[in-house]
């Protein structure tokens, strides 16, 4: 006869084994008493993880509550841009998984081509590129590891951070349990290393804002704190690399008010969750509105051709 469980007796099954992975690997307890690093844990475990609330999950909450919802199930999809930027992190931060996690197509790939589509098939469980993109890449990564930061070559940084270690903290306001993932935990500073369409201050700081790195500045900041027992964290710096020519890189640290908006944002999308949690309604965006412009917006006409 057949047995059929619950979606709650499920849910358990798969959080004990989420719960068996993290004890499979090595531990640190922080200063907070609830608050742990994971130097070495897979990211494919870190991401794969559904009860502490990570930035990414975060975000879509400043859209609507229902954005959070459809993001907890969509699948996540591949583009260059994310490509060149997974493969610069794998050869800067972590290069003694480069054998296990990268696939190299030799030539130049097409997507029209057969050979390059079973070369993807065959692939699908690795960051799988062709050899011109990974010769730019390496190009990119050596400019990043030499481009000085304090006097210094960033690549003596990197070789001084724990990479890619996972922090768990618990929100003191909220009571809820969020996490990070560092790209690089330096005793001095955070590092994250972005690549970017351009790095110059005012460009990166309108695409950070766009896509919450202020956000993830300050949330990265605040687990830090919690970790190591401090009120005051260590600078957070992004590393921005072009991935077009001339390849500039540039070195970014978040001041005041870009981490004060991070804050208004976080206690916003806490605050949504923790309502939502509370009365199990994920309302969308769904609203009525009178759409105006900025003075900056505004359409000027061009006398030249006259």
């Amino acid at each position: 006869m057949e047995q059929w469980i619950s979606l709650e007796d499920a849910l358990k099954d798969v959080r004990a084994l989420a719960q068996a992975a993290f004890n499979a690997y090595d531990s640190r307890a922080g200063k907070d008493a609830e608050s742990v690093m994971f130097p070495k844990m897979p990211a494919t475990v870190y991401h794969a993880d559904r009860d502490a609330l990570s930035c990414s999950m975060l975000k879509p909450l400043l859209i609507s509550p229902a954005h959070f919802q459809a993001s907890l199930v969509a699948t996540g999809s591949s583009t260059a841009a994310k490509d060149i930027g997974s493969l610069v992190h794998l050869l800067l931060l972590e290069p003694e998984l480069i054998c296990s996690e990268l696939a190299v197509y030799p030539g130049v790939a097409s997507t029209r081509d057969r050979e390059y589509k079973k070369f993807l098939a065959n692939n699908s469980h690795r960051l799988a590129v062709d050899e011109p993109t990974l010769a730019s890449a390496r190009r990119l990564v050596q400019k990043v590891a030499g481009t000085l930061f304090r006097g210094r070559p960033l690549i003596r940084f990197i070789e001084e951070s724990m990479t890619e270690c996972s922090v768990y903290f618990t929100e003191p306001v909220t009571g809820l349990r969020l996490r990070v993932r560092f790209d690089a935990y330096h005793p001095d500073f955070s590092f994250d290393l972005k690549t970017t369409r351009h790095a110059t201050p005012a460009a990166f700081t309108r695409d950070a804002v766009d896509f919450g790195y202020d956000l993830q500045a300050y949330l990265y900041s605040l687990a830090r704190c919690a970790f190591e027992g401090r009120t005051e964290t260590a600078p957070f710096v992004f590393i921005t690399a072009e991935t077009a020519t001339p390849h500039s890189v540039c070195v970014h640290t978040a001041g005041s008010t870009f981490l004060e908006n991070g804050a208004a944002k976080l206690r916003e999308c806490l605050a949504t969750f923790k309502a939502c949690t509370t009365v199990a309604h994920w309302p969308d965006l769904s609203c009525q509105t009178t759409l105006e412009i900025g003075h900056w917006q505004q359409f000027v006409p061009g006398q030249e051709w006259r």
